[in-house]
C-alpha cells in the first residue's frame, strides 16, 4: 500500500496542445485528456526536459497498475497498447526477473500492470502466485500473520476477478480449485474442480485434475468420519466414535490425530492398554505434545502404575508449561500425596496461567488447610532452584477423581468454568494427507505454495 501511494504521488499530469493531432494507427491522442508523467526520483516538480514519451508511458503504467478508478484509466491502457504494443510482454519478463530476485514490491507493480493491460489467465495466475509467495514470506520470515492472510486474500481475489472477466476459463478454474484445496476449503475446491472438468480440454491436465478431485472427495469423506467420531466422544458414545474413527484411519493411518482420537475413545471405554497403544503410535508418527502425555498418564494411573503416570504428566508439563490441565493435575497429585513443596510449586505455576481459575482457588484452600501456610492473592515463586530441580526429578500422577461432577479423566478441570481439557479437538483436526502432491488440505503453508507451481 505504501508503495502504491508513493508511486502515485510521483506522477505529474500535463495537458497537450489543443491543436495537436497525433495518431498511432487507429488510436488518436485526445488533447482533452491530461497525460501522466513520472517524475525523476527525488524531484517534486516536473522539468520540461523530463517530458518524454518514455516518462509518459512510465506514468501511464503506474496509473494502470495502481489506480483503476482513474477517469482516464481505459484511455491510458489504449494509449500504451497503441504506442508500445509489446509493453505487456516486456513488463511480464521484467516482473518475472524481479520476482526471482525477490524484489516483490517492484514485481507486484509490474504484474499488476501486465494483468490490467492484458487480463488473461496467465497474467492473473502470475499475479496470484506472487501474492502467495509474499504470504509465505510474511508468515515464515517476518512472522506477520495478518499480512500473510492479507496476501492470501489478494491472491484469491485476483483469481476470482479473472474468472469474472474471462468467464469459465479452464486455467483459472483449475488454479482456484488448487488454491482452495491448499487453504483447506475442500468443498470449494471440489466445486471449482468440477466446473473445470466441464470445460477443460482433454489431456494430461484434465487427467491430473481427475485424480486430484478423487483425493479431495476422499478427504471430505474422511473429515466427516473424523468430525462424527469427535461428536460421539462428546456425547459419551465411545463405541460409535470408534466405528467412525476406524473408517478415518483406514485411509489415513499415518495421521497422528486420528490415533489420538481413537485413544481418547478407548480410554473413555476403560480399555486403557489399547488406548496406550494408540497414544504411543502418535509418538511413533512424530507427534509429541502435552495432551498425548496427559492421556498416557491417565491410562497408567488407571492401570495402577502411579509412578509412570507421574512421569508422563511431568513430561506433559515440560512440553507445555501453560497447559493448565497438566499443571493443575500435578499440583493436585502432590497435594494429595502431602508433597507440599512440589504442590506449592505447581500451584504457583497454575496461578500464573489462570489466576482466577476456581479449581486452582479450591486447591489453594486445601493446601492452606493442610499446611497452615497462607498463600497471598499474588503467588510468588518461593521454590529455590535446588529444590525445583529436586521437584522436577520426582514423578507425578493425574488427579483422577471420579464422581465429583468432573469430566472423566480430566477431573482437575471444571469444564463448566471454561477450562476444557486443552485437547483442542477442534473441527478440522484433519490436515490428513498434508504434503501429498500439494493438493490436500496442507494447513502448514509450506513455502512455495505448491498449488501454484505443481
Amino acid at each position: 500500500m505504501a508503495r502504491r501511494e508513493e508511486k502515485l504521488k510521483n506522477i505529474s499530469y500535463i495537458r497537450v496542445p489543443q491543436d495537436l493531432k497525433v495518431s498511432f494507427g487507429s488510436f488518436k491522442v485526445d488533447p482533452d485528456v491530461k497525460l501522466p508523467v513520472e517524475r525523476k526520483e527525488g524531484k517534486k516538480s516536473l522539468d520540461e526536459k523530463d517530458i518524454t514519451m518514455e516518462s509518459i508511458i512510465a506514468g501511464m503504467i503506474t496509473v494502470v497498475a495502481y489506480d483503476e478508478k482513474n477517469p482516464s484509466y481505459e484511455y491510458y491502457k489504449a494509449f500504451i497498447n497503441a504506442v508500445e504494443p509489446r509493453t505487456a510482454e516486456e513488463l511480464n519478463k521484467a516482473a518475472i526477473a524481479k520476482e526471482q530476485a525477490k524484489d516483490y514490491d517492484f514485481a507486484e507493480e509490474l504484474f499488476l500492470a501486465v494483468y490490467h493491460l492484458m487480463p488473461q489467465s496467465a497474467s492473473a495466475i502470475n499475479l496470484a502466485t506472487l501474492y502467495s509467495y509474499r504470504s509465505v514470506e510474511e508468515e515464515e520470515k517476518k512472522k506477520n500473520e495478518d499480512e500473510a492472510d492479507r496476501y492470501l486474500v489478494l491472491a484469491k481475489n485476483t483469481l476470482l476477478d479473472a474468472l469474472s472477466k474471462l468467464g469459465e476459463n479452464e486455467d483459472i478454474l483449475k488454479e482456484i480449485s488448487s488454491f482452495e484445496g491448499f487453504l483447506g476449503n475442500l468443498e470449494s475446491a471440489l466445486s471449482y474442480g468440477e466446473r473445470y472438468m466441464k470445460v477443460a480440454s482433454e489431456g494430461k491436465a484434465k487427467e491430473e485434475m481427475k485424480e486430484y478431485l478423487k483425493k479431495v472427495r476422499d478427504n471430505i469423506e474422511s473429515d466427516e468420519y473424523f468430525k462424527a467420531a469427535y461428536d460421539f466422544i462428546m456425547l459419551d458414545e465411545p463405541d460409535k466414535a470408534l466405528d467412525e474413527i476406524g473408517k478415518f484411519l483406514e485411509k489415513n493411518n499415518q495421521v497422528w490425530n486420528g490415533h489420538f482420537l481413537k485413544a481418547w475413545a478407548l480410554r473413555k471405554k476403560g480399555e486403557y492398554s489399547k488406548a496406550k497403544e494408540s497414544l504411543l503410535e502418535c509418538i511413533r508418527l512424530g507427534e509429541s505434545n502435552s495432551d498425548i502425555y496427559n492421556e498416557l498418564s491417565i491410562c497408567e494411573l488407571e492401570e495402577g502404575d502411579r509412578e509412570l503416570a507421574k512421569t508422563y504428566l511431568d513430561t506433559a508439563v515440560d512440553l507445555d508449561g501453560e497447559n493448565l490441565t497438566a499443571v493443575s493435575n500435578l499440583a493436585y497429585l502432590h497435594l494429595m500425596d502431602d508433597e507440599f513443596d512440589q504442590a506449592r510449586y505447581f500451584l504457583e505455576r497454575a496461578r500464573s496461567v489462570a489466576e482466577n481459575d476456581l479449581l486452582i482457588k479450591d486447591l489453594i484452600e486445601i493446601y492452606e488447610e493442610k499446611t497452615g501456610d497462607r498463600i497471598g492473592s499474588v503467588i510468588k515463586e518461593e521454590v529455590q532452584e535446588e529444590k525445583e530441580e529436586e521437584i522436577m526429578e520426582k514423578e507425578h500422577k493425574c488427579c483422577h477423581r471420579h464422581g465429583e461432577g468432573k469430566e472423566e479423566g480430566h477431573c482437575c478441570h471444571r469444564h463448566e468454568e471454561g477450562h476444557e481439557c486443552s485437547h483442542d479437538h477442534e473441527e478440522g483436526h484433519c490436515c490428513h494427507g498434508e504434503g501429498k502432491e500439494g493438493h490436500e488440505c496442507s494447513h502448514d503453508h509450506e513455502s512455495g505454495h505448491c498449488c501454484h507451481h505443481e
